[in-house]
């Protein structure tokens, strides 16, 4: 029963993460982080095919040749290693991290995986990992075997923490909840893999493994339905939802401000430039508005076409126009540095938040009057070009 047990979950998680797999192939998110995602995704897949291997043949089959438990046994722990390594390199690449940005950074990272693979290598004449008896091929860990811990928890402990530490800043209220999320995710397979150095011969890093990348999968799933596709920037649902618990929670000694932004003459600029030119304009506008935000605490979306909400909980002495000319200011600086030969311009609207609107529909409404009021005072498209 034991036997069968071990078998079952195994092949109910492989299972599981090539249903994962499948999905993400099929997909048209293409993101670098989605790409390592789906390697570790991978990598997960053959390391509990190993250990199923490993299953049929100690419970069922018997080891009857010793070379055949090293060449497992050595498989399984390597890619221990290698999909730990993936799981560091989908972390740091959720969270922008310059390790995966650089050849040097992905090499650095790799050594201790290296050391790893040669020491399980060597595992077969020095027994430095594990050792397998010649007389029943029975198997038992070296001396080394903590390296192997080490290793695995180091690459998951080390971006586990950096993604908890980066959720507290300020400076990264947008990505709070993946960051979290992220420091999260090392729970399933930190325990599992516990239980599993305490119960030798129990599948829980599998068990571990496949939770742990069921929960990546929904929690990317759930971003792209509150994340806008093109810009990265939160989407206009996740905006109302946000809105609407801020209007009902507002701190005494802070305020509320909507800001709507309008990215000047867009229409003319797809009209003589193209459309293509147009979708660039708005990814200016976009990190424009990310650099901004991201300085603060404040939430940020697209709206809809060449529009953005941003909503800003602030001090009492906050200056809305203040907060305004910095975005413009910025915006105007980044189209010359990509040597556009139009200039870019949002027109803001805003208003403070007070009890009178009811509902997120009338504060928002409240500034766009704002927002219209500017749009009807702005220069002839020719003058910005």
């Amino acid at each position: 029963m034991e036997g069968l047990l071990y078998i079952v979950l195994n092949a109910f998680c492989i299972a599981e993460l090539s249903a994962i797999f499948i999905n993400i192939h099929k997909g048209t998110d293409k993101r670098t982080e989605q790409v390592m995602f789906a390697w570790f995704v991978m990598s997960s897949m053959i390391l509990l095919s190993s250990d199923l291997i490993w299953g049929l043949f100690e419970f069922y089959f018997g080891w009857h040749n010793t070379s055949l438990a090293y060449f497992v046994n050595s498989f399984y722990h390597i890619f221990t290693g290698v999909t730990a390594y993936l799981w560091f390199l989908f972390s740091e690449s959720s969270q922008g991290s310059k390790t995966v940005k650089s050849k040097a950074g992905i090499v650095l990272s790799f050594i201790p995986l290296g050391f790893l693979m040669v020491m399980v290598a060597g595992s077969n004449s020095q027994g430095w990992i594990f050792n397998i008896n010649y007389s029943d091929s029975n198997y038992t860990r070296g001396p080394m075997y903590v390296v192997i811990i080490l290793v695995c928890f180091g690459y998951i402990f080390s971006t586990s923490i950096k993604a908890l530490v980066k959720s507290f800043k300020k400076e990264n209220y947008l990505q709070k909840q993946n960051l979290r999320s992220l420091a999260s995710f090392c729970v399933f397979p930190l325990v599992a893999g516990v239980l599993q150095i305490l119960f030798v011969g129990s599948p829980m890093i599998s068990a571990g493994i496949s939770f742990a990348a069921f929960q990546v999968y929904i929690n990317s799933r759930e971003q792209l339905i509150s994340v806008d596709p093109m810009t990265q920037l939160n989407n206009r649902k996740y905006m109302e939802i946000f809105l609407d618990s801020k209007m009902k929670s507002k701190p005494d000694n802070k305020e509320l401000y909507v800001f709507i932004l309008d990215l000047d003459y867009f229409k003319n600029i797809n009209d003589k430039f193209g459309h293509t030119e147009g979708d660039a304009a708005i990814l200016i506008a976009s990190n424009t508005i990310r650099e901004v935000v991201g300085k603060t605490n404040y939430f940020a979306c697209r709206y809809g076409g060449d529009e953005f909400v941003i909503i800003c909980e602030t001090p009492k002495d906050f200056k809305p126009k203040d907060f305004r000319d910095e975005l413009n200011s910025l915006l105007e600086k980044k189209a010359e540095d990509e040597g556009k030969s139009y200039k870019l311009k949002f027109s803001v609207g805003y208003k403070k938040y007070s009890h009178e609107y009811k509902d997120i529909t009338s504060f928002i409404a409240a500034a766009d009057e704002g927002l219209y009021m500017i749009k009807n005072s702005r220069p002839r498209f020719k003058d910005m070009l």
